[in-house]
């Protein structure tokens, strides 16, 4: 797997590609696809994929503002096929090398809120490799969207002060106005817990 490449995903491609993130995703975790295929259309969500010259192995979608400051990584999922062979480790080292000057947030489901012992081994894993690869964990913020309670992960090698958690709350809220408009804005729950101002790098 030496010659693996990231390529975008156009608009067009989406109507094939779509399967596979319903299957890879739970639903609820994933836009319907004529709102991705807007969104896709409209410059607010961009994909991308690995490939190796024949076939793609893992893919990634992520929603920028125009200056590239600050990226939220909606979908990234390696699959099911070539997992457990450091094809998403290779993935995001690569999508960090095209976007290494913005700050990166990821959303994680909670293994606090986790039904099972295996879903939530599961959650702590995928913590776990995002670590690896320079996020941070957020405390001290109570995150929910479309219903769903989340952790925030950041990674950012730009900023050399503290981004606290005000300065994530502002992001996520722009970041989401912007996909959702003021009709579905109120899917989106986020604030800070306990008055805690936990700060994260």
């Amino acid at each position: 797997m030496n010659d693996l490449y990231i390529r975008s995903i156009a608009a067009s491609e989406l109507k094939d590609f779509y399967p596979r993130i319903e299957r890879d995703f739970a639903s609820g975790e994933y836009p319907p696809m004529d709102v991705l295929y807007d969104h896709m259309l409209q410059g607010k969500q961009e994909g991308y994929a690995l490939w190796d010259g024949n076939r793609y192995l893992a893919y990634s979608f992520w929603v920028a503002n125009l200056a590239y400051d600050h990226i939220l990584i909606t979908l990234f999922a390696v699959l099911s096929e070539y997992r457990g062979q450091g094809i998403g480790t290779i993935f995001l080292k690569n999508l960090h090398k095209m976007i290494n000057n913005s700050i990166i947030i990821v959303e994680v489901e909670k293994p606090e809120e986790a039904k099972t012992k295996k879903e939530r081994d599961k959650r702590l894993r995928r913590i776990a490799f995002y670590e690896k690869e320079g996020y941070i964990l957020i405390n001290g913020i109570d995150y929910i969207i479309w219903d769903i309670p989340m952790h925030l992960m950041v990674r950012s090698q730009k900023i050399n002060e503290p981004l606290n958690n005000q300065e994530v709350i502002q992001i996520m809220q722009q970041i989401y106005f912007g996909l959702l408009g003021k009709r579905f804005i109120n899917k989106l729950q986020i604030k800070e817990t306990n008055g805690e101002k936990n700060e994260s790098t």
